[in-house]
């Protein structure tokens, strides 16, 4: 009996929570919002990597052929040997240099990616444009004239950093 109450009660479980894993219609638009997001970002990583991996590359190239300048000039030319290994690590310096902006922009649009598609997946109740402001008529009293909750003030004329407090 005691096997019985056991069975019941999971499948008790399993039928409250089916609506769970059901697929919602609504939630389409935002599913492949977000399947668009990851395949642009995949996109941007697999182009960052292969530059990446060219400036490694390139590094590996440079290095050995530092080993060689500084093999050819031996012992007689200490000059010619820093000289060598001064050229290499200007160029590893350029390439440091190039990583991080690249890292930077992948960062950049990547945020920016992400940022962008919400607006897409936007439901009809208020048209939110920024922190904190809104663009619909009942908070603003004019179409498209963004209106900060907090006081009221039209502030259309102010640039939006997007931060609760100005930077």
């Amino acid at each position: 009996m005691a096997n019985d109450q056991g069975r019941s009660d999971i499948i008790d479980l399993t039928r409250r929570t089916q609506a769970l894993f059901e697929f919602n219609r609504t939630a389409a638009p935002q599913l492949e919002s977000i399947v668009q997001v990851q395949e642009g970002i995949a996109k941007e990583l697999e182009s960052f990597a292969r530059n990446w991996f060219q400036r490694r590359h390139e590094a590996t190239e440079t290095a050995f052929k530092a080993l060689q300048d500084v093999n050819a000039a031996g012992k007689d030319d200490p000059a010619a040997a820093i000289q060598a290994i001064t050229e290499w690590q200007r160029g590893s310096f350029e390439r440091l240099n190039a990583d991080l902006n690249d890292w930077a922009a992948l960062c950049m649009r990547c945020a920016d990616a992400a940022m962008t598609a919400p607006s897409n997946m936007a439901s009809g109740d208020a048209n939110l444009n920024g922190a904190g402001k809104t663009t619909s008529k009942t908070e603003s009293g004019a179409e498209g004239k963004p209106r900060s909750k907090a006081d009221g003030k039209d502030r259309s004329s102010t640039k939006s950093t997007g931060h609760a407090t100005p930077v």
